[in-house]
């Protein structure tokens, strides 16, 4: 049987330790990448936020580390660094000139369909791309970027081909 870890991670995303309880030593209280502060617990609920996973007597290594988790495993909220980026390409949408103000507005809306797998995760990802065919490259790479931190593989591949 196996058990979790603590992480700790700036209010950015930046991960600082997924062994903050294992190995203290490598515990931040601000970023060293973005001088935020940082967390070892959800700001809704208290909960310790999951890290490595691990299991007595088996060593693993040599596998890429996964980014941070969107969401807390206990009470389902959005982590800062979710809220961030969410609100990040809710700031960038106003300003896509190209765009229509009804564009504008259901590009926003979409935004909690597409860092969420629901049943309306399709119905966004194919109105975002319609909607972000309308803008120049530099808008869709500045939405691309932010928009890839905070969806799934599966919701990656739908935007973005791959």
């Amino acid at each position: 049987m196996g058990y979790y870890d603590v992480a700790q991670i700036c209010l950015n995303g930046h991960i600082i330790t997924r062994n903050a309880n294992s190995s203290p030593e490598f515990r931040q209280n601000h970023c060293k990448k973005c001088g935020e502060p940082t967390i070892m617990k959800c700001p809704s609920c208290n909960t310790d936020i999951q890290g490595e996973y691990h299991v007595d007597g088996v060593l693993v290594g040599g596998f890429k580390t996964p980014p941070p988790p969107n969401f807390c495993h206990e009470c389902g909220q959005p982590y800062p660094w979710t809220e961030r980026k969410i609100q990040a390409a809710r700031e960038l949408a106003d300003e896509f000139d190209e765009l229509s103000n009804e564009d504008r507005e259901k590009l926003k809306s979409d935004l909690d369909n597409l860092y969420k797998d629901t049943p309306q995760t399709e119905v966004a990802a194919t109105r975002f791309k319609r909607i972000m065919s309308k803008v120049g490259k530099d808008s869709y790479s500045a939405m691309k970027s932010i928009v890839t931190d905070i969806t799934s593989e599966t919701i990656k591949k739908s935007l973005f081909g791959g």
